[in-house]
């Protein structure tokens, strides 16, 4: 089974909700911080940890994301420009940290899919039809 739309199997339809909740939220979680951060007044320390913590959770939820996708062998769903868009937001979000180290942690997954999906094109053979 080779489902190519998100309607012919709820575990493609959770995985793509996954995985686009994964790009939204670094950046959502990164405005929320920034707001309340001028009246908390948070150290250094505290603001490094909840960057990384909201990373963290959103590479979690691209993770699963992936997961299910690669259950269903869907990797034409549409779901690439999101797992990159997420791994972009990831970048500028740990940017703020100013850890190099950690910084391209969250291009793994685009990377990892991007893979996934050009090798899956290329296993797709074309039907051949038995000429009798």
């Amino acid at each position: 089974m080779f489902p190519s739309d998100a309607a012919e199997s709820p575990l493609l339809a959770r995985s793509d909700r996954l995985i686009r909740l994964g790009a939204a939220l670094p950046m959502l979680a990164f405005g929320v911080i920034a707001v309340t951060a001028r009246l908390l007044d948070p150290s250094q320390t505290t603001f490094v940890v909840e960057m990384l913590t909201v990373t963290l959770c959103a590479q979690s939820l691209t993770w699963c994301g992936l997961v299910g996708v690669w259950r269903c062998a869907a990797w034409n769903s549409g779901v690439l420009f999101y797992i990159w868009f997420g791994g972009t937001m990831g970048v500028l979000t740990l940017l703020a940290t100013a850890i190099p180290a950690v910084m391209p942690i969250p291009l793994l997954a685009p990377l990892v899919a991007t893979f996934a999906r050009w090798r899956a094109g290329r296993r797709a053979r074309p039907a051949v039809e038995d000429v009798a």
